[in-house]
């Protein structure tokens, strides 16, 4: 009897003791869960520098035999294309170019084409044709183009780390573009995120067949992000698939470009020079150096020509990189890709704990995987916190020798999409 009693007895206290740690664990991982909870998001910034006083009076403009600059205004008869000679006191000053063609030219791309870069120089530099002056905000759009477009992600290394991807990649951005100088409405349903990005536009269609063009314009840009709707459509095991991405970004308004287009002699120097900044109410949130981009402007070229028939979801149909695959569109915008400093960053290592005890703690029905889950205590931080862009913020792009954007963000509700 007494040698069968003894390995019950020794079962039980096995079973006790293992019955008390698992108690233990449970107590400690919810005293933890806890602390956890009650601390405080953090959201880091990168930058402490201050907007320069006057900044936004103008930016400085390339000598027509390095760049071409352009802006598009309605003179009182339509628009029409200034070649821009000077950028100061929020004024633009330029000649134009259907007066001095006596041709009528209503976008800067068209005028290229028909004329050439030596004779739209050749009017640049002529002292004797008569100067046109208007507000830099009453210009139109810099150029004007359709709204297929191309975005490209992580394209820089520091912010592949915040964002932990760790490769650019590309995705189609349905968007028209919109004014330099507006409003962008937000509620409090999404996080609406900021990105600073050079765009590169066709001057004609780009192939295989005719490879890397020999002019291309160059325009700033704002590819605004809604970070919440983000969060919830992307493929966390296949980030760079690019899901998620153009329905975030395609929402109206999400594709502000600056007030000039420039057309450089040597666009392939030219763009490795640029710095573009970004300031959120005065303080400094992005510097991008175009010259440190992962993928440079040819190789994004031929990455786009390369995605052929491959299709991205936008708002439930599915969609190529380009209008017509294999072929990048005249008037397409290529975007560059964002440096660090943007709001957004991955869950931390509290949100990716909090994440998991909650994912665990309703047996994985609250979310489809612990990374979902943690996204979810992410995204529920930063509305707590209040990080992301508010009613009343401004938000200034610019860029010497390219241009500025300058852009009011209100109250109001987006547009929903799947």
């Amino acid at each position: 009897m007494n040698t069968t009693a003894k390995p019950h007895r020794t079962s039980r206290r096995t079973s006790a003791v293992i019955g008390l740690a698992l108690a233990g664990v449970l107590a400690a991982g919810a005293g933890s869960y806890g602390i956890a909870r009650a601390s405080a998001a953090d959201f880091p910034l990168v930058h402490s520098e201050t907007m320069p006083p006057d900044a936004t009076a103008g930016v400085a403009i390339a000598a027509p035999a390095t760049a071409l600059t352009f802006a598009r205004a309605d003179l009182g008869a339509g628009p029409t294309v200034l070649v821009v000679t000077d950028y100061r006191d929020g004024t633009i000053t330029g000649v134009d170019l259907s007066a001095a063609t006596s041709r009528a030219f209503e976008d800067p791309v068209t005028a290229f084409d028909a004329l050439g870069y030596a004779a739209i120089e050749a009017v640049a530099a002529d002292t004797s044709l008569p100067r046109t002056t208007v507000a830099a905000t009453d210009v139109l759009t810099s150029l004007n183009t359709h709204e297929h477009h191309v975005g490209t992600g992580t394209n820089y290394r520091e912010h592949q780390a915040e964002a932990t991807i760790d490769e650019p990649f590309l995705f189609p951005k349905v968007a028209s573009i919109t004014d330099s100088h507006g409003e962008l409405a937000t509620d409090d349903r999404e996080l609406l995120d900021y990105e600073v990005e050079l765009g590169i536009v066709a001057l004609e269609d780009i192939t295989a067949a005719t490879g890397t063009p020999e002019h291309v314009g160059l325009v700033l840009s704002n590819d605004w992000t809604d970070r919440e709707l983000l969060v919830s459509q992307i493929e966390p095991d296949d980030l760079t698939g690019g899901a998620g991405f153009t329905n975030a970004k395609s929402q109206p308004g999400f594709l502000t470009t600056g007030d000039l287009f420039v057309i450089p002699a040597d666009w392939q120097s030219y763009y490795r020079d640029l710095q573009l900044d970004l300031y959120v109410n005065g303080d400094l949130r992005q510097r991008a150096d175009p010259s440190q981009l992962v993928w440079d402007a040819p190789t994004m070229i031929a990455k786009t020509l390369a995605a052929g028939e491959r299709t991205w979801d936008s708002d439930g149909e599915p969609t190529t990189l380009t209008a017509e695959p294999g072929v990048i569109t005249r008037g397409t915008i290529l975007q560059t890709g964002t440096p660090e400093g943007v709001v957004y960053r991955a869950p931390d290592t509290r949100q990716r704990f909090l994440g998991f005890m909650e994912w665990a703690g309703t047996l994985g029905t609250n979310a489809d995987s612990i990374v979902d889950s943690a996204l979810q205590v992410y995204v529920r931080d930063a509305h707590a916190a209040g990080v992301y862009l508010q009613p009343g913020d401004e938000v200034v792009t610019r860029a010497e020798g390219l241009g500025q954007i300058v852009t009011t963000i209100v109250a109001g509700e987006r547009a929903s999409t799947e």
